[in-house]
């Protein structure tokens, strides 16, 4: 119907044209006078061209023959609406995915920043915890150096094998200086002690007393190495340590002998030979503040020279163990 409709019209208009065209070819020709006249009788014809009309989609046609199609526009118009509701809601769209996207990335970045102040948190807690164990082990090897020490000790005294027979027990008086490795058990100890040791009545089988003996005092400088251990179940600071050496040693006082010229004087220290014997002993030692408190004891063992020792049966060899109890100072 259209097409028809667009048919005609053009039709329409092109009779239009011809008819146009002659009337103009036949005024022309009317126009030409054989002579100049003031007064003319020709009447001009005016030629009006009717309006033209542009429909939707470029086609033309006279207002008479053409007749808007109110439904073809209104087609049109809904179209445009649903076209415009369709980019409308395609705006929507694409700004709730930019929306979410953007709210994902904001989402990503806020959770990289707390894993990142969690790493750095960790990294942090780390290194604290590796300063603290830096310096708690700093402070334990200050807390466990060893090197050179110097000490005070002292207790009791008790005769051993046949010196049993003529003395009882006594004291000693001891001041130990060594030196013990920080990476090794090892170490060495000299020391300087006093021993002594009281005498008494020495009877024969018949309870007849033979002889009287004299308290005895040893003076001993003695070299002792020296081993020690850790003590299981106990403060770091607490060692158990095994100690033997050999020493020079004096026996004096003590009654010379019970017959000859000499009997029943006393040996001075001066006149006293010194003798060689050997020691071997344990102990163990412990922090007290800023000292460690140690507990020996160890069995001496000394070739005597005293006559009586040998007239009266006690025996040719002066053997006694101290225990005492002490401090050293590293």
């Amino acid at each position: 119907m259209s097409n028809r409709r667009t048919v005609n019209c053009i039709a329409a208009l092109m009779a239009g044209f011809a008819i146009m065209a002659s009337s103009a070819t036949s005024l022309a020709g009317q126009a030409a006078p054989t002579k100049p006249t003031t007064d003319t009788s020709a009447k001009r014809i005016k030629v009006q061209k009717k309006a033209e009309i542009m429909k939707a989609g470029g086609e033309v046609c006279l207002p008479e023959k053409c007749v808007p199609d109110q439904a073809a526009i209104d087609r049109a118009v809904a179209a445009e609406r649903d076209a415009a509701l369709v980019r409308e809601q395609q705006a929507r769209d694409e700004q709730r995915r930019l929306d979410s996207v953007a709210t994902a990335l904001r989402v990503l970045r806020i959770q990289h920043e707390a894993d990142a102040r969690k790493e750095n948190d960790r990294l942090d807690a780390i290194a604290r915890a590796q300063a603290a164990e830096s310096e708690a082990q700093l402070a334990m090897k200050r807390h466990l150096a060893r090197g050179f020490y110097l000490g005070i000790a002292g207790g009791a005294n008790a005769p051993q094998r046949d010196l049993r027979n003529g003395y009882t027990g006594g004291w000693n008086t001891t001041v130990p200086f060594g030196w013990d490795a920080n990476d090794s058990p090892l170490g060495f100890r000299t020391d300087f002690s006093v021993d002594h040791l009281n005498g008494t009545r020495v009877h024969d089988q018949a309870a007849v007393t033979t002889a009287a003996s004299g308290d005895i005092t040893v003076w001993s400088l003695n070299v002792d190495l020296k081993l020690r251990a850790h003590a299981p179940g106990t403060p770091s600071r607490t060692n158990v340590y095994a100690l033997g050496g050999i020493g020079a040693h004096r026996v004096a006082n003590g009654v010379y002998g019970s017959t000859g010229p000499n009997a029943g004087q006393m040996l001075a220290f001066g006149d006293a030979k010194t003798n060689f014997g050997w020691n071997v002993g344990a102990g163990v030692s412990m922090a007290w503040g800023p000292t460690e408190l140690f507990v020996e004891s160890r069995f001496f063992h000394i070739k005597s020279d005293l006559g009586f020792h040998q007239n009266g049966g006690v025996g040719t060899y002066t053997s006694f163990t101290p225990i005492v109890i002490g401090l050293q100072w590293f």
